[in-house]
């Protein structure tokens, strides 16, 4: 099942699995795929919510924890890590990848909030949504 959703070549770090929880169930927060997710995230937002400005790049990413067959059956990675803005400015990013939390329930997908820019705390206070607990 899991081949007839990605063309053989494509690399394992961007096709799209249903892992059943075999490993490796996410992508690590450094991935390629991740950051081009997170800088998504925040170029799909309204542009009131970061003020028109996207996400160029993001140096020192960390893995902060990883949660996985806990209360909940999804696997969890929460990163952070120093986004550079489109004006120039730097800011913290957290981030957090989800399995199974992509279209229809296949794949990963990534929440991220830039702290500073959620004026209207979608992500709650201070991105806790986005960090670990």
């Amino acid at each position: 099942m899991a081949a007839a959703c990605y063309a053989s070549g494509a690399s394992a770090e961007n096709r799209a699995y249903f892992s059943f929880h075999k490993d490796p169930r996410l992508p690590e927060c450094s991935a390629a795929s991740v950051q081009s997710a997170v800088a998504g995230t925040l170029a799909r937002a309204q542009v009131d919510y970061a003020g028109g400005r996207t996400i160029t790049g993001i140096t020192k990413i960390r893995e902060m924890r990883y949660q996985a067959n806990g209360v909940s059956p999804l696997a969890r990675r929460y990163c952070r890590g120093t986004a550079s803005l489109s004006d120039g400015s730097l800011r913290a990013v957290h981030y957090m990848v989800e399995e199974n939390a992509g279209f229809v329930g296949v794949s990963w997908n990534v929440e991220a909030c830039l702290g500073p820019l959620d004026k209207w705390r979608v992500y709650g206070a201070y991105c806790s949504t986005t960090r670990p607990r």
